[in-house]
C-alpha cells in the first residue's frame, strides 16, 4: 500500500513538472511557428512584388519593323528591344501578346493591356491614351492601292467620293481622310484581311499606311496584279508608344518616358534601328 502511495506521488509530480513548463514550450512553437509564418509572408510579398512590375504590351504583325512567326510566336522588332531596354532601366520587364491592332486599341482604352507600340496620337485617342516619346519621325506617303492597270483612276483627294475605300480598322490616316463622314469606307481587321478583301473586289481602293505589311500580305497570297494610284498623301509621322490611361502601371509614365526619350537623345534609339538594319525607318 505503501508502495502504491509513492508511485501515485511520483505520477503527480511528473505530470505537475510537464504542466509547469507548457508555457515555455508554447512560447517556443509560438517563436517558431511566427517565425515560419512570417518568412512566408515575405516571400510572398516578393513575389507579389516581382510579378507586379510587369508591363502588359501587345505586339502585331507590321513589317519591317514588328515581324511575327505565328509558328513559334516569335516576335522581333527593334520597338520591343527598345521598349524593354527603357522598361529594364526603370526596374519593369514585359510581357508581350500578339494582338490584332483593333483589339489593341480596345485594351488600351479598358486598360487591360499596358502599352502599344506605334500608336498614332490623335483627339480621340487621346482621352485614353498617354503617349511615350516621339523616339523618332518618319516621312512617308499614305498611298491608295488599286488593280494593275487602274492608276490614274485617283488623281486627286476629290475622285476617292466616287469609290469605294478599305481601311484597316482603328488605323489613323490623315486629318481630312480620318473626318471625312461623305466616304465610303469599308473596314477590316489586319492586312491579310485587307488582302483578301480587295482580291475578291469588295472595294475599289485601299488606303496604305504601311506599304511593306501589305505587299507582304500580297506576296503570301500569290497575288501581285496590284498597283498605287497617281493620288498620294505626303505624311509625318511620329513614333509613340501608347500607354492606358487605366494602366495599373500609370505611375511610372513620366519615369518610363524620360528613360525612352533618354535613349532617343543618346542615339540609342537609332543604333537598335541600325542593329536591325532599319535605320531609314526612324529619323
Amino acid at each position: 500500500m505503501l508502495n502504491a502511495t509513492y508511485k501515485f506521488a511520483g505520477i503527480s509530480m511528473y505530470f505537475k513538472s510537464i504542466l509547469v513548463s507548457l508555457p515555455s514550450v508554447y512560447a517556443i512553437l509560438c517563436v517558431l511557428g511566427c517565425g515560419f509564418f512570417a518568412d512566408i509572408i515575405v516571400a510572398a510579398e516578393v513575389q507579389s512584388t516581382h510579378f507586379s512590375k510587369v508591363l502588359r504590351a501587345d505586339f502585331r504583325h507590321r513589317p519591317p519593323e514588328m515581324v511575327l512567326d505565328e509558328r513559334t510566336n516569335t516576335m522581333t522588332s527593334p520597338l520591343k528591344d527598345i521598349l524593354e531596354e527603357a522598361a529594364a532601366k526603370v526596374g519593369y520587364r514585359v510581357e508581350w501578346s500578339a494582338r490584332p491592332f483593333a483589339r489593341s486599341i480596345h485594351e488600351l482604352r479598358v486598360g487591360t493591356v499596358d502599352i502599344v507600340p506605334r500608336t498614332i496620337r490623335d483627339e480621340e485617342r487621346e482621352a485614353f491614351v498617354r503617349f511615350l516619346g516621339p523616339i523618332g519621325t518618319q516621312t512617308r506617303d499614305i498611298l491608295f492601292l488599286v488593280k494593275a492597270g487602274e492608276e490614274g483612276r485617283i488623281k486627286s483627294y476629290e475622285d476617292l467620293y466616287q469609290l469605294t475605300v478599305g481601311v484597316k480598322r482603328g488605323t489613323v490616316y490623315f486629318e481630312r481622310f480620318n473626318t471625312d463622314p461623305a466616304l465610303r469606307k469599308i473596314e477590316s481587321t489586319d492586312d491579310e484581311n485587307m488582302a483578301r478583301m480587295f482580291i475578291m473586289g469588295r472595294f475599289d481602293t485601299m488606303v496604305v499606311l504601311d506599304r511593306a505589311a501589305i505587299e507582304n500580305a500580297f506576296k503570301q497570297l500569290g497575288y501581285d496584279r496590284f498597283s498605287y494610284a497617281d493620288y498620294r498623301q505626303s505624311n509625318r509621322i511620329e513614333h509613340y508608344f501608347g500607354m492606358s490611361r487605366n494602366s495599373t502601371h500609370a505611375a511610372i509614365f513620366d519615369e518610363l518616358n524620360r528613360a525612352l526619350l533618354d535613349m532617343a537623345a543618346s542615339g540609342r534609339v537609332k543604333q537598335i534601328y541600325q542593329a536591325y538594319g532599319l535605320a531609314a525607318e526612324v529619323e
